[in-house]
């Protein structure tokens, strides 16, 4: 499933202000990025920053004599990373356990959406992008 700029602007417009607020604008994607700015300034919010520093997951060094990368390297890069496919990490019975569990992933750095599937009781369910579900499932289920 891939979200585009119209389920963007679905899932702010429905947030709660102090939800949309609690999101970290620096990790959304760049279509995420333009629709969370609209509805920041359609409801005449400001984006706050986030309220503790973030740290990675992981920490990747490079190579001492890495060759240089081209833009069009670069921007095949980006371009995969926001058209990659989303998967659930994880489904919830209740919308508490569910904010509680995106938030937890939002704190490692680990883009999160989630999805009411409840009218097909399907539950609440916790979406990241493919590359991520094996390390979300593993934030969610260590213990805290």
């Amino acid at each position: 499933m891939k979200f585009s700029a119209d389920d963007f602007k679905r899932l702010y417009a429905e947030m709660p202000d102090d939800e949309l607020g609690s999101l970290v604008r620096g990790e959304l994607t760049e279509i995420a990025r333009q629709c969370y700015d609209d509805e920041m300034k359609r409801r005449g919010l400001s984006a706050r920053p986030p309220s503790r520093a973030v740290q990675p997951v992981a920490v990747v060094e490079e190579p001492a004599q890495a060759p240089p990368e081209s833009e069009d390297v670069l921007e095949e890069a980006v371009e995969q990373e926001e058209e990659e496919d989303l998967a659930p990490a994880a489904i919830f019975a209740s919308r508490v356990e569910a904010k509680a569990a995106k938030a937890l992933l939002q704190a490692a750095a680990i883009p999160a959406f989630l999805e009411d599937d409840t009218a097909a009781a399907g539950g609440f369910r916790l979406l990241v992008a493919a590359s991520y579900v094996e390390q979300a499932r593993e934030a969610i289920e260590k213990p805290h």
